[in-house]
């Protein structure tokens, strides 16, 4: 492999852009001019996945090879745009790379087994959480989906795969805009902000959730299920608050109460811990296996990874939604629990949801940090560790 240092003389000299960016934002455009001057008029811009809306086979079958293209777009636009999206940013950091000579800054380049290792494990940890939708939530639901196995296993390959390290070069990105630089140097005042920070989300989350299940009589009425879910969150938590004192202790209670929770109870409202519950429980883990933490970064005072996750989930979920919307193979959101707020929607996300679009970074970042580690407890050294305490992938 070519260093970075070599290729940023000639990338400087000739003002040349690389190849994986030029490649990406081509099959990103090309898609979105299929779609949006080929298949949408041809179906007169039905959006399929609605109420009274026809489903993606009742559509009028394509005419000529112009609108074929513009259909096999449309229920591709998810593993499509997605691989652009991954090229444009392979390319747009190693740009920065060139820029500024630093190798380190490149995700797939610098760390091809990492970016490997984050690209295969997308799949099982964003099927945890189909897994506890279709069983127990029902919050999302997908349409559209190829008859043949063959094509569906090669579409989830795709998409599914693309989503950690989609938001993580994403994060990688903002961490390298001036995020990383956000920092604080007191000791004393590092811990209590952590401990405020887990703490206060811990027991928002907890007493929101209450409060919808209260007004909402989930999943059936009167104060006992309140209760009982009361002291299944909170109880654990509180124990090893006031008996460890240990900051990644109790954030592991916390967070697999939640966890717990959001399954017993068997309702959308569930939602609301999955989302957040999932990062409280793993990242204790990560750092007990000695990988990244960002509970770590707290107490010692670096936030910019935070944000950056929180910035990465949300440029994904702002391109997922607008993605999602026009395509035939594609997914619709039932959130009732958030009562008239669902109607408030970016594309078919309700605003509100669109929120856990940030957690979700987190958590699937502290899955990989845990999967990683625990390949390397098993001497299974395959993914390249970050460079720093600032990286993100």
């Amino acid at each position: 492999m070519t260093s970075v240092s070599t290729q940023s003389n000639s990338a400087s000299a000739g003002g040349a852009w690389p190849a994986t960016l030029i490649a990406g934002a081509l099959i990103i455009i090309a898609s979105e001019v299929l779609l949006f001057a080929v298949e949408l008029p041809a179906r007169d811009w039905v959006i399929v996945g609605h109420d009274g809306a026809p489903l993606p086979g009742d559509l009028a079958a394509p005419q000529g090879m112009l609108e074929n293209y513009g259909r096999f777009v449309a229920y591709n636009m998810t593993p499509l745009c997605w691989i652009g999206y991954l090229l444009l940013f392979d390319g747009i950091l190693t740009k920065l790379a060139f820029a500024r000579k630093d190798r380190a800054i490149t995700s797939i380049r610098a760390r091809p087994n990492r970016f490997i290792v984050t690209w295969l494990t997308s799949i099982p940890v964003w099927c945890y959480f189909d897994w506890v939708n279709f069983k127990y939530l029902d919050a999302w639901r997908y349409h559209g989906m190829p008859d043949a196995y063959t094509a569906r296993v090669f579409g989830y390959f795709i998409a599914f795969a693309a989503i950690s390290p989609g938001m993580f070069m994403a994060a990688q990105l903002f961490q390298h805009a001036g995020f990383a630089k956000l920092k604080t140097n007191n000791g004393k005042a590092n811990r209590i902000a952590a401990w405020t920070l887990l703490l206060s989300v811990v027991f928002i989350l907890i007493a929101v959730s209450l409060a919808m299940m209260w007004f909402q009589e989930v999943p059936v009425p009167g104060w006992k299920p309140v209760a009982g879910s009361a002291v299944l969150m909170i109880v654990p938590g509180l124990i090893m608050w006031l008996w460890r004192r240990c900051p990644y202790a109790t954030s592991f209670a916390f967070g697999a109460a939640m966890n717990v929770w959001a399954i017993v109870i068997g309702d959308r409202i569930g939602c609301m811990t999955l989302w957040v519950g999932l990062f409280f429980m793993l990242d204790p883990i990560a750092h007990h296996l000695g990988g990244p933490s960002l509970i770590r970064d707290w107490l010692e005072g670096r936030w910019g990874r935070l944000l950056s996750l929180f910035a990465g989930g949300a440029l994904c979920g702002f391109c997922w939604e607008f993605w999602n919307y026009y395509a035939l193979t594609k997914w619709t959101y039932h959130l009732d629990f958030v009562g008239p707020l669902e109607a408030y929607k970016y594309f078919e996300m309700p605003w509100i949801g669109f929120l856990g679009f940030l957690p979700f970074a987190v958590e699937c970042w502290v899955a990989l940090n845990v999967i990683v580690a625990v390949m390397e407890k098993m001497k299974l050294r395959v993914a390249e560790r970050l460079p720093d305490d600032d990286a993100v992938m």
